[in-house]
């Protein structure tokens, strides 16, 4: 079957999504892979835990979307009605499938739960639909293809690290072979820091209008922009094409070390790929940030390879017992120095043993400031072989954001640090780190 123009609406249910505690990452995740498939999405649908808001969104999306993808709902607690709303939605009985019984009693019992028969109802789908089997986790998805009399119906669970690897392994072929889209559409994100928004702006000026299957957008944050492509092809050859093209007219605008990842990269991810690749190693010493870079750089599978030591120095006591930094250095500059800096990170790379010390010591907030020192004010030390050196930064946020923003300078230090022999001498350009 070709469905040119094929559109297709995403219900997320889940109370929590709407009281405001978890955003729909799903939904976000599903639009960018059925855009790339061609599958023009034209609706987000969030509803709660409750069968009769479930049955009225599908019964609206049925009527304007050629799909219907529904996340989340198929558990086995009472809250989950995703599977008896779409059975009785279809009018087909909920039957239960002996394969993936087997493989829910498998899962129990590999983590030691007990078997009770409420949990096996998460192996009952709908008669006649396409199983999907999770393989992730215990709940199976399933696909109801198109009939007269409603549109193709796709039920998915609702973790993320379920929902994806049966979405690429099961959804995408479906929606491959069953549907043609007009229109195949890409986005890809090259990520920037250390450069404002006005001059990436400036620089790219001319390639905001070079061609009209391109759609480019800037997307700043404290000391960052993300560069968006949008780009919309008429065949998935064109798409490639471009996808190859025109991301290169833009890195050839703009400086490479300020480029640090592309897509999903994030930087903790790129800055451990770089100490993977250079076979280094880094220590850590943290005082207002209260281990925060540590759980950003050990957020990375395989940061075992590069992490020796880390430290929260949180007082003067652990600075000077831990660290070895100088007790006159503290009475005389205080530990929101860059003196103080200065010695934790040549401190604790000469402890860890490690290629670069990386230290942060600042005022996060609310509380602490003085009119000298003002909340947001932080330090940083960069050590290495080749030496030691510090900087220093005026943040302008609330608690978290001035401790975000901390690791964010840090691990850019380290990746610059690198990239630059491990040198600790690091220039920037636009930024004043004095």
């Amino acid at each position: 079957m070709t469905a040119p123009n094929t559109t297709a609406e995403i219900i997320s249910t889940g109370t929590e999504i709407l009281q405001g505690l978890y955003p729909d990452t799903n939904a976000q995740y599903l639009s960018k892979v059925l855009n790339e498939q061609g599958i023009q999405v034209v609706y987000h649908t969030a509803v709660g835990d409750d069968a009769d808001a479930l049955r009225s969104a599908l019964q609206i999306a049925s009527q304007r979307a050629d799909i219907v993808i529904i996340g989340g709902g198929l558990g086995p607690t009472q809250d989950d009605v995703t599977r008896d709303v779409v059975a009785e939605f279809v009018n087909k009985p909920l039957l239960p499938d002996s394969k993936a019984e087997e493989w829910i009693k498998k899962r129990l019992t590999e983590r030691g739960i007990p078997l009770q028969d409420y949990i096996l109802r998460q192996s009952c789908v709908p008669a006649d639909s396409l199983i999907l089997y999770n393989y992730e986790g215990t709940a199976p998805g399933f696909i109801i293809p198109a009939t007269q009399a409603h549109p193709c119906i796709i039920a998915l669970p609702g973790p993320p690290r379920e929902m994806h690897p049966m979405v690429e392994r099961d959804v995408i072929p479906f929606i491959k072979k069953n549907y043609a889209g007009a229109v195949f559409i890409r986005t890809h994100i090259i990520h920037t820091i250390g450069v404002p928004e006005s001059f990436i702006n400036t620089s790219l000026r001319d390639l905001f209008t070079a061609d009209k299957r391109v759609t480019l957008a800037l997307l700043a944050k404290v000391g960052m922009v993300d560069i968006r492509l949008t780009i919309s092809a008429s065949s998935s050859d064109e798409l490639n094409e471009l996808s190859e093209t025109f991301p290169q007219k833009i890195l050839k605008r703009l400086n490479p070390e300020d480029v640090y990842g592309f897509d999903d990269d994030t930087l903790e991810l790129s800055v451990g790929r770089l100490l993977i690749d250079n076979k280094l190693r880094v220590a850590c010493a943290e005082s207002c940030t209260g281990g925060f870079l540590s759980m950003r750089l050990t957020n990375v599978s395989g940061s075992s390879a590069y992490i020796t030591e880390n430290y929260v120095t949180y007082s003067n006591d652990a600075k000077i017992k831990v660290l070895g930094v100088k007790a006159q250095t503290l009475a005389n500059y205080g530990a929101v120095s860059s003196q103080t800096a200065y010695e934790m990170a040549d401190g604790v790379r000469r402890l860890a043993d490690a290629d670069i010390g990386i230290s942060i010591t600042g005022i996060a907030g609310p509380t602490g400031g003085s009119a000298e020192k003002p909340v947001g004010l932080v330090y940083f030390g960069l050590a290495t072989k080749r030496g030691v050196s510090t900087y220093k930064r005026q943040f302008y946020g609330n608690r978290h954001e001035n401790r975000l923003w901390s690791t964010d300078f840090a691990l850019d230090l380290i990746r610059r640090s690198v990239l630059n022999g491990l040198n600790p001498e690091i220039s920037f350009r636009f930024f004043n780190t004095d």
